[in-house]
């Protein structure tokens, strides 16, 4: 009725036995699954060495087939975060890069560089070869690629040149030089003019350094003779690695650096203040100056006008005298042209008497010639007859004449001779009757 205490315990322990084997097997099944079959992430290339050596790459996301070989992941996007920020999601997060400047000066570099892995089969499988495995090819590879760029960006300028806008040339330079190979580069020594140029703007640089000029040391880029920079072997290119982007994204400076730049700061902003204040200074000379010139101008255009309003009144004066001189002149010469006409006249009109008289005084002597005076008559009648007749023979005015009666009852041609002859007497005065008396009242 009772069971056997013992016989219960073996029972117990053979079930557990079971159920472990059954697990052991169920594990042992899984272990094998995924020893023969696998998954590939998008993201990923995988170099597969089978348990023979051979070595593939899996470069399509999914499932594949592994036959108990070893996967080695590599990321086909690698990226290399110097900023030395922690928590951050990258292949390769190390600290900030030193760098030291031409000028000695050290700082920390921080950025990012980007790289995209080669995607054939061949190249994957000969980085691994080269390297074993991506941590291996990162540090012994990108990380050093990157580092030296870095290094190689900073060395070819001094902090002030890289705090006053050479930021942007060394990101580039790092850039360039992760792509194609380091600058090959070399020192070159030049002085530089620490004081007010020469006249002729050319400083002596010969000789050894004075208070004038300063030595400095330069890192320049070596080329060829073709003019090309000369460049170290570029190992990227080697593997056909292909960078994204790098990019340095500042630099913090040294204390002693820091503290230099901020009086370089100060100093400018005072530099700057003091040629704000001198500007200034400047054009309130130049105003002053302008006001003054613009015054002079104003003070001298007025005396011109001045001057010219007196030129042009003396000039209108000088006009109207002229105008009042010749007036008078003319009024004079008119005055004596009048004066001579008059003159003229009287002098004429004395004359006129003059011969009047003289005509009278002959006159009243020849009448006292009573023969002299008929025959002056009888010859001035004779003359005035003779031209009257000579005049009447050349005009058709007087009718025809007729001798004899006719029937419209003209008249006798010797009665009208007749009568313009008496008609010549009369009007010549000749009375005979009176030429006797005349004489004797003249002789008396």
């Amino acid at each position: 009725m009772f069971e056997n205490p013992l016989a219960k315990a073996g029972k117990s322990t053979g079930i557990l036995f079971k159920i472990g084997v059954l697990g052991l097997g169920i594990l042992a099944v899984i272990f094998l699954f995924f020893q023969v079959l696998d998954s590939n992430d998008a993201d990923n290339t995988i170099v597969l060495q089978s348990i023979t050596g051979k070595l593939s790459a899996i470069t399509k996301p999914g499932p594949y087939f592994r036959f108990f070989g070893t996967p080695h992941i590599y990321k086909k996007v690698v990226a290399v975060n110097f900023t030395g920020e922690r928590g951050i999601t990258a292949s390769s997060v190390i600290d900030k890069i030193k760098v030291r400047f031409l000028d000695t000066s050290i700082g920390e570099a921080k950025g990012v560089a980007r790289f995209r892995m080669p995607v054939s089969e061949v190249d994957i499988i000969n980085i691994h070869r080269e390297f074993g495995s991506q941590a291996s090819l990162i540090s012994n590879l990108l990380e050093r690629v990157v580092i030296e760029s870095a290094k190689a960006s900073a060395r070819t300028m001094s902090v002030e040149e890289h705090y006053s806008g050479g930021a942007g040339q060394m990101s580039m330079d790092f850039d360039d030089q992760i792509r194609n190979g380091i600058y090959v580069v070399e020192q070159m020594t030049e002085y530089i003019s620490v004081a007010p140029e020469q006249e002729d703007g050319d400083p002596d640089i010969s000789g050894k350094e004075t208070l004038e000029r300063r030595q400095r040391v330069l890192v320049v880029k070596k080329k060829d003779d073709k003019g090309n920079y000369i460049r170290t072997k570029n190992s990227l290119a080697e593997y056909k690695i292909a960078v994204i982007s790098a990019s340095i994204e500042e630099v913090d400076y040294e204390p002693r650096v820091d503290e230099r730049l901020a009086a370089q700061k100060q100093a400018a902003a005072d530099e700057a203040l003091a040629r704000q204040n001198l500007k200034k200074a400047q054009q309130e000379a130049k105003t002053a100056k302008a006001l003054g010139e613009k015054a002079i101008a104003e003070a001298r255009a007025s005396a011109e006008k001045e001057k010219l309003q007196a030129e042009i009144k003396a000039e209108k004066e000088a006009a109207v005298a002229v105008i009042d001189a010749k007036r008078e002149l003319e009024v004079a010469k008119q005055r004596k042209m009048q004066q001579d006409e008059i003159l003229g006249l009287q002098q004429k009109e004395a004359e006129g008497l003059k011969v009047m008289a003289e005509a009278r005084a002959k006159a009243a002597e020849n009448a006292l010639d009573p023969q002299i005076v008929f025959e002056k008559k009888l010859q001035a009648w004779k003359e005035v007859e003779t031209a009257k007749y000579q005049y009447m023979s050349q005009s058709r005015l007087v009718p025809t004449v007729q001798m004899g009666a006719s029937a419209n009852g003209g008249q006798n041609a010797m009665t009208m001779l007749e009568l313009m002859g008496v008609k010549a007497a009369m009007d010549l005065g000749m009375q005979f009757e009176d030429i006797g008396k005349t004489g004797s009242s003249g002789q008396k």
